[in-house]
């Protein structure tokens, strides 16, 4: 009985304290670093996490109120170590910032501290610009999973010529349509408590059903076309980048789910970076 209630524990914790996103974050890392030749240490992919972390902590902690009526099984799991919160994000910033002076130059650990910093922020001042710029807080979380993709090339102090420039630029890309595509499913969730507070997401502006429509036509047009122009056209993407074509049903099951109500249509979709790096990891262990 314990070990079922540690287990129960570990798996809510895992899909509601952030840790899908954070490695998504760390596998947006590693993509960019295969892609680029690059071979990865732990410690990025560790930094990277511990960036990000104390971020999706400090939101759930803010939000805590609005969540009650939108996400209350996330709230029931956060509150039983709600009053640690504080405790936790202090470690988890000083931990990064072992790691930065440990492992990191000068301009990664400001480029580290610099993410931290206005990710920090969202809760306090960039969420609520969603209020006066539709879809605002979209384009902020997909500028975060696209502007790590940057990380190894900071962390390593690389130079690169045209042709990896215009592979890294052509992920960017993707990755920014897939996380803003992202953003907007997980806005699915909280209509009616972003209606109660003005902010003008995508489906509190047009609804949940025809905002579906809409991510299931841009989530196969974005990978589609991206994909089939960088392989093909611009040549900048290798084959293997084709498997990425998997995550087009991973999306409509996961639209599907959120269509019929069930939460892990979120769970899934806030789970996508990670699925990338489960597929590239496959492919680099082939």
């Amino acid at each position: 009985m314990i070990i079922k209630k540690i287990l129960k524990f570990i798996w809510q914790e895992f899909i509601h304290g952030g840790h899908l996103q954070c490695l998504g974050f760390a596998g947006i890392v590693y993509i960019s670093s295969f892609l680029l030749n690059i071979k990865i240490e732990w410690e990025l992919l560790l930094i990277t996490y511990l960036i990000f972390y104390p971020i999706y902590i400090n939101d759930r902690l803010r939000g805590i109120k609005i969540d009650e009526a939108t996400n209350p099984e996330r709230v029931r799991h956060f509150k039983k170590y709600i009053l640690l919160t504080p405790r936790i994000i202090l470690f988890s910033v000083l931990l990064l910032t072992v790691m930065l002076i440990c492992f990191a130059n000068l301009k990664f650990s400001v480029f580290a501290l610099l993410l931290l910093f206005f990710g920090l922020l969202y809760p306090f001042y960039f969420k609520n610009l969603t209020k006066k710029i539709n879809a605002f807080k979209n384009f902020y979380v997909g500028f975060f999973f696209t502007i790590i993709a940057l990380a190894p090339v900071i962390y390593y102090s690389l130079s690169f010529d045209v042709f990896s420039a215009s592979s890294l630029a052509a992920l960017m890309i993707l990755i920014f349509s897939k996380a803003f595509l992202m953003q907007v499913l997980l806005d699915c969730k909280d209509v009616e408590s972003d209606k109660f507070f003005g902010l003008s997401t995508l489906p509190v502006l047009i609804g949940t059903e025809k905002t579906l429509i809409f991510l299931k036509i841009s989530s196969a047009f974005a990978t589609t076309f991206i994909l089939l122009f960088a392989v093909f056209f611009i040549r900048v993407f290798p084959f293997w980048m084709l498997i990425l074509f998997i995550t087009v049903p991973f999306n409509f099951y996961s639209y599907y789910l959120v269509g019929r109500k069930n939460y892990f249509g979120y769970v899934l979709g806030s789970g996508e970076f990670l699925f990338w790096l489960i597929l590239i990891f496959k492919i680099n262990f082939a």
